[in-house]
């Protein structure tokens, strides 16, 4: 079972530029309630949109933060890598990108024993046309001194 998270790592990046674009803006009243950290808001919707497991998630936050896209897992905070590789296309671009490079160098590998077929090829027909003008200087060679 191969599952691709590419998807939940964007959406994750894309929650956590939503959350600190909004952690500032309009006023906040004094709630008897403990306010949620970001990384709280982020796993819960992250949680309602995907289904996933505490520990997916988790390990989706470790992942984002061994890339360098998140500074801290707690409080969880989004580094300008994180900002810049959202906007480049984030996970998913990125392997759509890796696929292209494969396919070129499958393609420059194809290129590649073609032309060294075409190589050896050649390489023969110079060996036999140096042969046969080989062979035909000996025939002269002995044809002078057999006078």
């Amino acid at each position: 079972m191969d599952i691709n998270y590419n998807e939940e790592m964007d959406y994750i990046l894309e929650q956590l530029i939503v959350e600190y674009e909004n952690l500032y803006k309009g006023v906040t009243f004094y709630t008897e309630d403990a306010s949620m950290n970001t990384k709280d808001i982020v796993t819960e919707k992250v949680k309602n949109k995907f289904k996933l497991k505490e520990w997916e998630i988790n390990v989706l936050y470790y992942t984002l933060l061994i890339d360098k896209h998140v500074k801290n897992v707690d409080p969880l905070t989004i580094s300008l890598e994180g900002l810049v590789f959202r906007n480049n296309g984030g996970y998913t671009q990125k392997k759509i990108l890796e696929e292209k490079e494969k396919q070129r160098i499958l393609n420059m590998e194809n290129d590649f024993n073609r032309y060294s077929f075409l190589l050896m090829i050649f390489t023969a027909v110079v060996a036999l046309g140096t042969m046969i003008s080989a062979w035909y200087f000996i025939i002269e060679i002995l044809k002078h001194y057999s006078k």
